[in-house]
């Protein structure tokens, strides 16, 4: 224990003689520990918006669309296809656990007394779209069946219109006004937050039949949200409504679907792989930066054994044990890459929260990812640390002593 504490009380000392060497020599070791800690906490905080985005989504949802659909790599407009017979019919699809006919409505301007806003989304729903993604009403309460069967003209605001429209005020039970038509607010829906760079606060929600009768005219609808049983079900399920909406269309083998299915949290899967891929470029680049550090600690290590020639084959001409010399050195490169790895994991979590105020990322710094990154760079140290120490330790004694 002693030669241990007397091993690093020499290496501090090495490092404090040659102190600006060292700090450039733990340079690399420091910008390789903050990448890693950096994109760590991106990383898991991605995923944590991921997750996030799914649980607001809707877990095991399909989105069946009549209005567009895919044509080769891109999209085309087509009347509204969905009637309500497609929507029964589906819901009585084994793997169906719930559907949700849905109208929207893009770009709304919304008054209420002078103020007005501008809504990205006007929809058209049914009770069931609640349950479906995930609503909640934060004040007062969400459209119900009796609104929904008696085409009763209310609305309920997200928070984005509810503010702008409401200011210090209680919206419930005023008045708001879409074009010539009034709506009654019954409800404010709970903070969403956003998905994909899209508020999912700045929408309004009324009866289908009034967006339907009202505001649109006519009873089919372009959208149907429908939950299956599990993730496992989600192809199957796209299997079947696909062969059952061709079938209720009459749609020959040779005609395209006048229709498109799409798995609701796909999207959000993408996101998840370009966030895996950015993940192992910043790996990448973190360990080279490593790799740097490392080859520089090599540098100045052989550099340290160079300059010490004499002091080793003093200590071994006493009796020193070649193991002890070894060891020393290796202290020394562990030393050099733990203050480095201690200033990395600072540096990183300083640019984790600097990337979170600038970007608006959501990052989440774990503990693991910070032990992890602290290991990381006290391996390197070792690996590349252990030439210089072992040349140190195998240095003849003669030969050292008459070193100029």
């Amino acid at each position: 224990m002693s030669a241990t504490l007397d091993n690093l009380r020499i290496a501090l000392g090495s490092l404090r003689a040659n102190w600006f060497r060292a700090v450039l020599t733990a340079l690399g070791i420091v910008i390789g520990v903050a990448s890693l800690v950096a994109v760590t906490a991106v990383s898991a905080g991605a995923q944590q918006s991921v997750a996030d985005s799914i649980r607001r989504l809707g877990s095991n949802v399909l989105l069946v669309d009549g209005e567009f659909i895919t044509v080769g790599t891109g999209q085309s407009a087509t009347e509204r296809t969905i009637t309500p017979d497609d929507v029964a019919a589906i819901a009585k699809l084994p793997l169906v656990s719930a559907v949700a006919p849905h109208q929207d409505m893009e770009s709304l301007t919304l008054a209420a007394g002078r103020n007005t806003t501008v809504v990205r989304l006007l929809i058209g729903v049914t009770p069931g779209y609640a349950s479906i993604f995930n609503q909640s009403a934060a004040r007062g309460r969400l459209i119900s069946t009796v609104d929904v069967n008696f085409g009763r003209s209310v609305i309920v605001l997200g928070t984005v219109p509810a503010a702008k429209l409401f200011p210090g005020r209680n919206p419930i039970g005023q008045t708001v006004r879409v074009g010539s038509h009034e709506f009654e607010v019954v409800g404010i829906q709970a903070r969403k937050g956003k998905l994909g760079g899209e508020s999912l606060d700045n929408r309004v929600f009324v009866p289908l039949p009034v967006v339907l009768r009202v505001l649109l005219g006519g009873t089919t609808t372009h959208s149907v949200g429908v939950r299956v049983g599990s993730e496992a079900d989600i192809d199957p399920a796209t299997s079947g409504i696909s062969t059952l909406l061709r079938r209720q269309h009459n749609l020959p083998p040779s005609y395209a679907d006048d229709f498109s299915i799409e798995d609701q949290a796909a999207f959000v899967k993408e996101a998840q792989q370009a966030t895996t891929t950015f993940r192992a470029l910043t790996f990448a680049l973190g360990g080279i930066a490593l790799l740097v550090g490392g080859i520089g600690i090599m540098n100045m290590m052989l550099v340290s054994v160079h300059e010490r020639t004499r002091e080793i084959g003093i200590r071994k001409s006493v009796g020193a044990n070649p193991r002890r010399v070894q060891m020393q050195f290796l202290i020394e490169a562990l030393v050099l890459s733990a203050l480095g790895a201690a200033a990395g994991v600072l540096a990183g979590i300083g640019s984790t929260q600097l990337i979170s105020s600038l970007a608006g990322w959501q990052t989440l710094v774990s503990p693991a990812s910070l032990a992890f990154a602290f290991l990381v760079a006290l391996g390197v140290g070792l690996v590349f640390g252990f030439y210089p120490a072992r040349r140190a330790s195998r240095l003849d004694p003669i030969a050292a002593l008459r070193y100029e």
